[in-house]
């Protein structure tokens, strides 16, 4: 199974197998924007197993028994919340007009994944679960366009694949900063890209030492998918995406 070590030794020795997707290419003079947006989805559950006659990502509706066997609560694995995320994230119109510059996902176990903009997520969770266990195993998926990785594993941390100017804000229900998104992001500094963390989990909250502002959006608690989509919203009007 893969580990927080290099893998760019392997990326080359498989590159003839390397599972493929097809991509949507954001449109070409998007880049050009100063101010971009980054999403960091933590304490994402992508637990691989083996299950049966092979290795799959666990999750609460396919595999109850088997993690009950194992004195595992069923609940604490869920892959559809990141997939959900993703989702959320990639069919937005932020994503599609080419201000997404990644989405990155750390996984309970510390695996680093990055997510490029152009990926078409699978729709169904077991074709998500599927594809990301041939990235855990394969270590990187490229478009079938020939446009390079989609996905791929990368070293820790994850500060060190972030643009110098960029604002790291993390979204937690506890924070004592409430703000209103749009007033948010309106009033962020225009050469600083925008980069949020948002927990993938089920239960509890994010703790990392590189979140620069802690805000909350909500008297309640939202899901990750919940959230991101507020962000989106409220980004495509602060920056007038149609």
């Amino acid at each position: 199974m893969p580990s927080e070590c290099d893998h760019s030794t392997r990326d080359e020795d498989d590159h003839d197998s390397m599972p493929q997707l097809p991509s949507i290419r954001p449109p070409p003079h998007s880049h050009n924007s100063k101010q971009g947006v980054y999403f960091i989805l933590e304490k994402a559950s992508l637990v691989a197993a083996f299950v049966g006659k092979k290795y799959q990502i666990l999750n609460p509706d396919e595999h109850a028994n088997f993690l009950r066997r194992k004195n595992m609560n069923p609940y604490d694995f869920r892959p559809d919340i990141v997939h959900e995320a993703l989702l959320q994230i990639m069919s937005s119109r932020l994503c599609l007009s080419g201000r997404l510059r990644a989405v990155f996902i750390r996984t309970d176990e510390g695996i680093l994944i990055r997510v490029a903009p152009q990926t078409q997520i699978p729709k169904t969770l077991g074709s998500f679960c599927n594809m990301m266990m041939e990235l855990l195993q394969k270590f990187s998926i490229k478009s079938k366009g020939g446009h390079g990785k989609l996905l791929k594993l990368i070293q820790n941390p994850v500060t060190n694949h972030l643009p110098i100017n960029s604002l790291k804000i993390g979204l937690s229900f506890s924070s004592t900063k409430a703000v209103q998104l749009r007033d948010y992001v309106s009033g962020a500094n225009c050469d600083e890209n925008l980069v949020f963390v948002v927990g993938a989990m089920a239960h509890g909250k994010i703790d990392v030492d590189y979140i620069e502002d802690l805000i909350s959006v909500s008297g309640y608690p939202l899901s990750a998918g919940t959230c991101l989509r507020r962000i989106c919203i409220a980004l495509e009007r602060s920056w007038n995406i149609q």
